[in-house]
């Protein structure tokens, strides 16, 4: 009895803790919150920045997206708008810049 009580445990810890794989919606506004936080990383200060919205696909072997942001950037004198391209890790970690 006291195996099979351990055994349910294990299996409810390894159940809970798998994580959540994101799909349509959500995928996106995750994409899009961590470019937002690696821009807000990487601007020099007093640019201030709104990314609208994002175009992306998995790699064939589901290791990154490949990502297009519409992004409005804010600097002190002027405004513009343009596309940034980057590779993001299936985790969220690791954000790459390619245009």
């Amino acid at each position: 009895m006291k195996y099979l009580f351990t055994l349910l445990i294990f299996l409810a810890f390894s159940i809970g803790c798998k994580p959540k794989v994101l799909s349509g919606e959500a995928l996106q506004n995750k994409l899009i919150e961590t470019m937002d936080d690696y821009l807000h990383k990487t601007l020099k200060p007093g640019t201030q920045l709104t990314v609208k919205d994002v175009i992306f696909y998995p790699e064939a072997d589901k290791k990154i997206y490949i990502c297009q942001f519409h992004v409005n950037i804010h600097y002190a004198t002027r405004d513009t708008t343009g596309i940034m391209g980057a590779n993001i890790s299936n985790d969220f970690k690791t954000v790459e810049r390619t245009q």
